[in-house]
C-alpha cells in the first residue's frame, strides 16, 4: 500500500455524496472476499481526469510511479505486464470503446488527460483548496477541479489481478462547468423502429394544428338595481282620521243613526234627547 495525492484534475465521474450499489453492467456490489464475500456492498466512486505533459505513458509521472511500483511488487509473477490488468488509470484520448460501446475521447472531460478512477466504502471528507478547512462535499459537482489523495494497494485476485486506488480525502482546487449525467437520448434508440401501416412523416393535406380554446370570459358584474320608483302622492298623504261609530241608545227604539238623520235629526239633537252618546 502506497499513499500519494493527484495533482489538480477535473471531476469527471461519480459522486462524492451518492454511492453505487451495482457495477458497470448493472450488476449488484458484494464483496468479493473475506468474511464477508457475496454480500452486498456500495461504493463511492470519484473519477479524476489529470492533465497530460510531456509523458508518454502515466507511468513516467511521480503518481504514476507509486501506481506501477504497487502493482508489480503485488504481483511479482508478472500479472502486472498483462494488457488486461486493472490498472484503474485510464488515456482519456483512447477510441477504443468499452464494454458499454462509449469511447473515451468522446466524454466530456476525458481527452487530454489520464482518468484514475477511485472508490471506497466510505465517503471522503471535502477541504478547500489548502486543506485548511473542512467543506460540504455536495458544493463538490462533478466538471470542477479537485484533488484527491488516497492509496494504491492490489486487489489480492489471481482471476482478476489489478489494484486498487482509494480516496481518503478531497480536495476543492477551482470550479469549473458542472458536468450533468443523465440518460442520451441519442442512446436510446428512437427512430430505429420502422413506422406502421398508416403513419405518415408529414401532417395530411388541409391539416390545421389545434387551437388552444379561448380563455374564458371574465364574469361580468351585475348591472346596478334601479331606484325604487317613488310612491304615489297619495300613499304619502296622512289618511284621514276614521269617523268615531255612533253609537243608538235604547230611546232611539232600534233606529239606526243613518235612519234618525234621514229623518231630519241631528247629532247634537239626538245627544240631548238621550238617543245617541255624545
Amino acid at each position: 500500500m502506497k499513499n500519494f495525492t493527484t495533482p489538480v484534475g477535473r471531476f469527471v465521474g461519480g459522486s462524492l455524496t451518492k454511492p453505487q450499489t451495482t457495477d458497470a453492467e448493472g450488476r449488484p456490489l458484494v464483496y468479493k472476499t473475506g468474511a464477508d464475500a457475496g454480500k452486498p456492498r456500495t461504493s463511492f466512486f470519484i473519477a479524476i481526469a489529470v492533465p497530460k505533459g510531456a509523458e508518454a505513458h502515466w507511468n513516467q509521472t511521480p503518481w504514476g510511479a507509486e501506481i506501477w511500483n504497487v502493482g508489480h511488487q503485488d504481483f511479482p509473477q508478472g500479472q502486472a505486464d498483462h494488457p488486461a490488468f486493472a490498472w484503474k488509470v485510464e488515456d482519456g484520448d483512447s477510441a477504443l470503446p468499452n464494454k458499454n460501446g462509449k469511447k473515451n475521447c468522446d466524454r466530456e472531460g476525458y481527452p487530454r488527460s489520464w482518468v484514475l478512477k477511485f472508490s471506497s466504502s466510505f465517503p471522503s471528507p471535502a477541504y478547500n483548496a489548502d486543506g485548511s478547512a473542512k467543506i460540504e462535499p455536495e458544493s463538490i459537482k462533478p466538471g470542477y477541479f479537485i484533488q484527491i489523495n488516497g492509496d494504491v494497494t492490489g486487489n489480492g485476485s489471481m482471476q482478476q489481478p489489478g489494484v486498487y486506488l482509494n480516496h481518503k480525502m478531497v480536495a476543492l482546487a477551482a470550479y469549473g462547468t458542472e458536468i450533468v449525467y443523465g440518460p442520451d437520448a441519442a442512446d436510446a434508440g428512437f427512430g430505429a423502429s420502422p413506422l406502421p401501416a398508416g403513419a405518415m412523416a408529414t401532417p395530411p393535406a388541409g391539416f390545421v394544428p389545434p387551437v388552444a380554446a379561448p380563455a374564458a370570459p371574465a364574469p361580468m358584474a351585475p348591472p346596478p338595481a334601479a331606484p325604487p320608483a317613488p310612491p304615489a302622492p297619495a300613499f304619502l298623504q296622512v289618511p284621514p282620521p276614521v269617523a268615531p261609530a255612533r253609537q243608538m241608545l235604547p230611546p232611539s227604539n232600534g233606529a239606526t243613526y243613518e235612519q234618525m238623520i234621514a229623518a231630519g235629526w241631528t247629532d247634537a239633537t239626538l245627544i240631548q234627547m238621550g238617543m245617541m252618546t255624545a
